[in-house]
């Protein structure tokens, strides 16, 4: 009996010691859900939709003081689907984000999986930040990237509002010995400029990404506004997609967004219209149409409903996508795919 007390009393202790060590660690998440109604343009399913406002997650984060203005920072972050239970991101433990780091007076320098600069963009400039409804999530990954592996972040201090960030993402090519080792690589450099009711970003993005063609190199120009106007609050986002071997198989895109966010009491009504051109392939255009009504029932639970379509030219066959990645896929180029969602997303 004594024995057992003393084992007792350390493991007390030792786990005592461990969350004074780690007082510092968040442990936050979101679960959305909702039930979807669905038409590719051509059959419809009512199925139950994870994620759809905001991919379910969770995550830790932490910092750690090491003194002189210098500190060490980690995020991990999962993330799964509630229809189901599964892992997001092919199954990855921790898919959405992974990274650590050190920040100071200077800037901040993480390395990891991480979001690509020009998907925060599209994220700040959009209503849902690129959830269901919004025009940039029917065109990933036509337009962004998202999130890569074996990356470096640099994060400048901001200086009267305007930050600089430069990202670079290492291929690792072994798949395409032939095409070298910087196949695969990719490049964003991205200004953000936050002023008050102002905010901006300028993004560039080079990469060389294309299996059927290593050697070219695309290029990413994107930029953007919103101002909040109290009343409402409008975003506007501005993008080319430029290949050097530029063909219908590897096009060339303009891509534009408006989106528009309006206060109502507990709620807010938001709106989304997007073009995408294709450059290099005739009647291959394509337009996304997003509306949402999100309502707050407290400062962590919000019911939500949506209605958006994709309505694809004869060569296009976009999808109406959604915050989980996983879009009401089109039947075939030429069809108009659809969806309305009625849903609840919590957050801890």
């Amino acid at each position: 009996m004594k024995k057992t007390l003393i084992v007792l009393s350390a493991l007390a202790a030792l786990a005592g010691a461990a969350h004074a060590q780690s007082s510092n660690v968040t442990i936050y998440g979101i679960v959305d859900s909702g039930i979807e109604f669905a038409n590719n343009g051509k059959d419809s399913v009512s199925r139950v939709q994870s994620g759809s406002l905001a991919q379910s997650r969770i995550g830790f984060t932490g910092t750690e003081d090491l003194g002189g203005g210098l500190k060490a920072l980690f995020m991990l972050e999962n993330g799964f689907n509630v229809d189901n239970g599964s892992l997001a991101q092919s199954g990855l433990l921790f898919g959405r984000q992974a990274f650590v780091g050190l920040g100071s007076a200077a800037g901040t320098v993480t390395l990891g999986r991480q979001y690509e600069p020009l998907h925060s963009l599209h994220v700040k400039f959009s209503t849902h930040a690129v959830g269901f409804g919004d025009a940039s999530a029917a065109y990933v990954p036509a337009i962004e990237d998202v999130r890569l592996d074996n990356s470096l972040k640099y994060v400048s201090p901001a200086f009267a509002g305007l930050a600089m960030t430069l990202f670079y993402a290492l291929g690792e090519n072994t798949a395409l010995p032939a095409a070298g080792k910087s196949y695969g690589n990719l490049l964003n450099i991205q200004a953000n400029y936050d002023n008050g009711p102002l905010a901006a970003a300028l993004s560039y993005v080079s990469k060389r990404k294309t299996a059927a063609a290593p050697d070219n190199i695309t290029k990413n120009i994107a930029a953007a506004v919103s101002y909040d106007f109290s009343l409402l609050k409008p975003y506007l986002i501005l993008e080319t997609v430029r290949n050097d071997l530029s063909s219908a198989a590897i096009p060339n895109y303009d891509f534009w967004s408006l989106a528009m966010d309006v206060p109502l009491g507990q709620g807010r009504l938001n709106f989304s219209y997007g073009s995408l051109k294709n450059k290099s392939a005739a009647n291959a255009n394509s337009r996304s149409y997003g509306v949402v009504f999100d309502y707050d029932l407290s400062k962590r639970t919000t019911l939500y409903t949506g209605y958006s379509k994709v309505s694809n030219d004869a060569g296009a066959g976009f999808g109406v996508g959604s915050a989980n990645g996983s879009e009401v896929a089109a039947a075939g180029p030429g069809y108009d795919p659809r969806a309305l969602i009625f849903g609840i997303r919590h957050k801890f």
